[in-house]
C-alpha cells in the first residue's frame, strides 16, 4: 500500500499548501510534525539540507521545495489538474508563484505575520519598523494578485491551480492582522479568499493558527 508523509511545522504556510494539494488529489497522507527548532537538527537536515519545511516522502521518494512537491503530485495523479493547459494561464500561474516566493511571502511572512502573530505568541512586542518596511511590498503584491484575478474565479484561469494553493495560506494569515486593511481596495481578492477557504481541502487541513478567534 502506498504511503505518503509530509514532514512539516503546524502553521507553516508552505506545509499547508502541500496538504491542500494532497487533499485536492485525494491522496491520503500523514503529517509528521517538525516542531519549530527541530527543523535545524540533524534528523530533519537529512531530509532537507537547507532546514526548511515541508518535505514529502512518497513510498521512500523524498522531495523538498513546495513547488516541486505540488508539480510531482500533479503528475502523479493527473486529475484534477493543478496546472493550466493554456500557455497564458500557465504563465500567469508561474508568475503568481514567483511573486509569492520572491517578494510576497518574505514581506508578509517574517515582516507582518511574524511580528503581528508569532512574536506576540512568544510574548514579544511587534517590531513596528519591520512591519512598516514590509507593508509597501505587501501592498504591491496584493494589487498584482488582484489584477491577475480580475473577474475570474481563480488567480490563473477558471479553475484551481497551484497559484491559488500556494498564495492562499499567507493571505489567510494576513487577514488576521491589523494589516488586513490592505485588502480594502481589493474586494475581489477577499471574495477569492472566502471561496478558497470554503473548499474541503482547505477546511480539512486548516491549522489552528489560521482560525479566527
Amino acid at each position: 500500500m502506498s504511503r505518503t508523509i509530509i514532514y512539516g511545522t503546524p502553521g507553516s504556510t508552505y506545509t499547508w499548501s502541500a496538504q491542500i494539494a494532497l487533499v485536492e488529489k485525494k491522496i491520503p497522507h500523514e503529517l509528521v510534525e517538525v516542531a519549530f527548532g527541530a527543523h535545524l537538527q540533524p534528523p530533519h537536515r537529512e531530509r532537507h539540507p537547507f532546514a526548511k519545511v515541508p518535505v514529502l516522502d512518497h513510498d521512500g521518494f523524498v522531495l523538498y521545495e513546495t513547488q516541486a512537491i505540488l508539480r510531482y503530485i500533479d503528475q502523479l495523479v493527473p486529475s484534477p489538474p493543478l496546472q493550466p493547459s493554456d500557455p497564458r494561464d500557465a504563465a500567469r500561474m508561474n508568475q503568481a508563484i514567483g511573486i509569492l516566493d520572491a517578494y510576497f511571502w518574505r514581506a508578509a511572512g517574517p515582516g507582518v505575520v511574524g511580528q503581528r502573530l508569532f512574536a506576540v505568541m512568544r510574548g514579544l512586542a511587534p517590531d513596528e519598523a519591520v512591519v512598516q518596511a514590509a507593508v509597501p511590498v505587501v501592498r504591491t503584491a496584493l494589487s498584482e494578485l488582484d489584477r491577475f484575478l480580475g473577474d475570474r474565479q481563480f488567480l490563473a484561469g477558471d479553475r484551481l491551480t497551484m497559484a491559488d494553493i500556494m498564495v492562499l495560506p499567507i493571505v489567510r494569515y494576513l487577514l488576521l492582522t491589523p494589516e488586513a486593511s490592505l485588502f480594502d481596495p481589493h474586494p475581489r481578492l477577499r471574495a477569492w479568499c472566502e471561496r478558497m477557504s470554503s473548499r474541503d481541502s482547505v477546511r480539512e487541513t486548516e491549522p489552528q493558527l489560521a482560525r479566527k478567534g
